[in-house]
């Protein structure tokens, strides 16, 4: 009985193994099995959704086409004309449409492409610094909701709509990559969106949009090797859209002073300072001096060139702002209005009052 018995049992126990090795084999399979599952259902909810923001997009993203003049870079006479293509898109039902000034190249009229038609459209404005343009054609239109820009992130999702070298339309997606890239202030007045869109000629223009389908901007400029793409916040096309329909033409506010970044210092302990002051300007008679600490305009807290940027981008002629600066240590509110930015020609006659700047320590 005893020999009966261990036999028994070691027989057990060998089974016990075996459906242990079975069930860990299993349960492998079934856990190898649902990350594969889990991996082609994130693949495709992520498909879907990239399908259903084009679907509800495409309607309202049109082509368009000018004729523009060809110069001769040295001589600077007209040679030939060439033919341009972008793209653009409806703002509203009124027929108003959102596209790059760079697809215009100060042609006053174009030929929009959209449900296989043909329409003229006029140019209402156009606004070479934010390479805006807004064109109007005579129909009942669809339009894209806007978004906020400021809700973007590093790594948001964003998908361009356009049409890609006269092509078909199609769709670009990418990440948000930099959203204060002052790198880029000698072409836009505000820091645009950087995202690793692989735009192509002809996307000029293109809507922008998050993950939501809302356009958050307008794709202006694309680097060299086509490695990414920056786009205008869609507040500051609106913005510019809000002076093109009642100046035809943009109005950028200017209050006559210039600033300087404590780069040798710390980011978390970096200062904006007042650099140049022009004299008889707005900054000048208000009582602003070179050397003061920029802390808020308006209400916006000042940390960076891009928040100066941003602050100072949405103010409209004829207001007047409140600068929050430090002196010698002392805290000052000064009130700034908004005049008119001077043309080139008159900026060159100003007389700037600045003084060398010693980082605070």
């Amino acid at each position: 009985m005893g020999q009966l018995f261990l036999s028994f049992r070691v027989c057990l126990k060998n089974k016990m193994k075996l459906v242990a090795t079975a069930l860990c084999f299993f349960s492998g399979w079934v856990v190898g099995l649902t990350a594969e599952t889990s991996t082609q259902g994130v693949m495709q909810g992520f498909e879907q959704e990239i399908q259903g923001i084009f679907d509800r997009t495409k309607d309202s993203v049109v082509k368009i086409k000018t004729i523009v003049p060809v110069t001769d870079t040295r001589k600077g006479n007209l040679i030939a004309e060439g033919l341009s293509i972008g793209t653009g898109f409806f703002v509203d039902h009124r027929g108003y449409i959102f596209t790059a000034s760079s697809v215009l190249r100060g042609s006053t009229s174009a030929i929009v492409y959209w449900r296989g038609k043909t329409y003229e459209a006029q140019s209402v404005g156009q606004d070479p610094r934010t390479n805006l343009a807004l064109l109007k054609i005579n129909a009942q239109t669809p339009s894209l909701p806007f978004g906020d820009p400021d809700a973007l992130r590093v790594g948001s999702l964003t998908l361009a709509v356009g049409y890609p070298m006269d092509a078909p339309i199609s769709a670009e997606y990418g990440f948000v990559s930099n959203l204060d890239a002052v790198q880029m202030a000698h072409l836009l007045p505000i820091a645009p969106i950087r995202c690793s869109i692989r735009a192509q000629p002809g996307q000029s223009g293109s809507p922008i949009l998050n993950s939501k389908g809302e356009v958050v901007g307008m794709l202006v400029y694309t680097m060299m090797d086509g490695s990414s793409s920056f786009a205008l916040p869609i507040t500051a096309a609106q913005k510019i859209q809000h002076d093109l329909l009642k100046y035809h033409q943009s109005r950028p506010g200017w209050m006559g002073l210039t600033i300087e970044v404590t780069n040798n210092l710390p980011s978390s302990d970096a200062q904006i300072y007042i650099r140049d002051v022009y004299q008889g300007c707005p900054g000048h008679v208000a009582g602003i001096s070179s050397g003061d600490v920029l802390l808020k305009i308006g209400d916006k807290s000042i940390r960076t060139a891009a928040d100066v940027m941003k602050a100072t981008f949405y103010l409209s002629v004829g207001e007047t702002v409140n600068f929050t600066i430090e002196r010698e240590g002392e805290m000052k509110v000064v009130p700034v209005k908004v005049v008119p930015r001077p043309t080139d020609q008159e900026l060159l006659a100003l007389k700037p009052i600045s003084l060398p700047l010693t980082p605070a320590r």
